[in-house]
């Protein structure tokens, strides 16, 4: 799992990227080892009420994409770690009911 960070309007410290890696490495056995997973960081600091974060995890090649828009950087990851992963769930149930089915016809035809 290859972990790319990019940071938009703001400087990338230290405590962000162990926060983003940790966070992301929870998702590690949904993925696979030669996925590639592209987190964005952006600051709109044009906002009336202060600084909007807003995160984005975008996970290739399957192209599962989510994002999330709070107040604080560390709220917005927050937000976003259980979209992508109810996707990345998903996706993963969706190929164990298809092999099961596949299985079973196997197993009727012969």
């Amino acid at each position: 799992m290859n972990i790319n960070i990019k940071a938009t309007n703001t400087t990338l410290t230290d405590g962000m990227r162990n926060t983003v890696n940790d966070k992301i490495s929870a998702l590690e056995h949904l993925t696979r080892e030669e996925d590639k997973i592209h987190v964005e960081i952006d600051v709109n600091t044009t906002h009336n009420s202060g600084d909007n974060f807003r995160v984005e995890v975008s996970i290739q090649p399957h192209g599962e994409f989510a994002e999330a828009t709070a107040g604080d950087m560390y709220e917005a990851l927050d937000l976003v770690i259980p979209k992508i992963r109810e996707q990345l769930v998903k996706q993963k149930d969706k190929k164990i009911s298809l092999r099961r089915r596949l299985g079973n016809l196997f197993k009727r035809s012969v």
